[in-house]
C-alpha cells in the first residue's frame, strides 16, 4: 500500500527462491508456499477495504486533493533519511545526492515539504529506496511471498527490510516504538502518524486496487505477480 503509494500490506518453513536469474529476473516463478495463509489475509484485507470504503470516500470528499497531496509530501519529506541512507548503502551517490537535494529544496522553499517543488527538476524526481531493495542489492533473495493483514503484499526479504525502514524513520527517533521505561507517554504517536499517512493515501490506493480487481481473472494472483515483478524491477535498477 505505500507508498504511491505506498503503501497494498501460521508460520511455515520458507522455501528458498533462486537468488540469481540467468536472463530476466521478472520471468522467474513466484515462490508462494504460504498460499493458504496469503489467500486468507488477502480476502481479509479485501473485506477491510470494502468496509472502510465509505469512510475513505467521505475523507476524499471533505479533504481536497491538494491537501491530501500536501500531507503526503510532508510525510515523505520528513522520512527522507530512509531513502537517503539506503541510497548510500547501495553505493549510489547520485540517488543519495538527489534525495538530499530534494530534502533541502522542499524543506525550505516547499514549506516543510508541503509543496514538492523539487520534482519540477528532471534530476530531482522522487525516489523510493528502502531496506528491502538494499538487501536485494547485496544479493539476498526475495524468499517467499507473504501477505500481511492491513499492510498487504510483501516478501520474506521485504518483511525483514521493514525493520530497517522503521529504525531509519525519524518518527522512531523522536517517539520510540513503545514505552519501556514507564515514563514516556508519547511512544504511540509514531504509530498514529504512520497510520494517518497510510489512511491519507487510501483514496488513490483503492482506485488502483479496484482497477486491478476489475481487470483480473484471479485478483490474488494478479496482485501477487504485480508486487513481485515491481520489486524485482526496482532492485534491478
Amino acid at each position: 500500500m505505500e507508498s504511491s503509494a505506498q503503501a497494498q500490506q501460521a508460520a511455515a518453513a520458507p522455501a528458498e527462491a533462486p537468488d540469481e536469474y540467468s536472463e530476466d529476473p521478472g520471468s522467474a516463478p513466484v515462490n508462494d508456499p504460504l498460499m493458504g495463509w496469503n489467500r486468507f489475509w488477502f480476502t481479509f484485507n479485501d473485506y477491510f477495504y470494502t468496509g472502510i470504503r465509505p469512510v475513505v470516500q467521505g475523507y476524499r470528499y471533505v479533504v481536497p486533493d491538494f491537501a491530501r497531496t500536501g500531507m503526503k509530501n510532508v510525510y515523505d519529506n520528513f522520512t527522507f533519511p530512509i531513502r537517503f541512507l539506503n541510497a548510500l548503502l547501495q553505493l549510489n551517490m547520485t540517488k543519495a545526492a538527489r534525495e538530499f537535494g530534494r530534502f533541502m529544496i522542499n524543506s525550505t522553499f516547499g514549506i516543510g515539504g508541503f509543496f514538492d517543488l523539487a520534482k519540477s527538476d528532471p534530476n530531482l524526481q522522487p525516489g523510493d529506496e528502502d531496506f528491502g531493495q538494499t538487501l536485494g542489492y547485496y544479493g539476498m533473495g526475495e524468499g517467499f511471498y507473504i501477505v500481511w493483514p492491513f499492510l498487504g503484499p510483501s516478501s520474506a526479504r521485504d518483511s525483514v527490510g521493514l525493520v530497517g525502514d522503521v529504525a531509519a524513520n525519524p518518527l522512531t527517533w523522536i517517539f520510540g516504538l513503545w514505552d519501556y521505561q514507564g515514563q514516556d507517554q508519547t511512544w504511540y504517536l509514531s504509530y498514529v502518524i504512520s497510520a494517518g499517512n497510510r489512511f491519507n493515501r487510501l483514496p488513490e490506493y483503492l482506485d488502483d486496487y479496484d482497477s486491478m480487481k476489475k481487470s483480473a481473472l484471479e485478483p490474488y494472483v494478479s496482485m501477487r505477480d504485480f508486487y513481485i515483478q515491481y520489486r524485482r524491477g526496482r532492485i534491478a535498477h
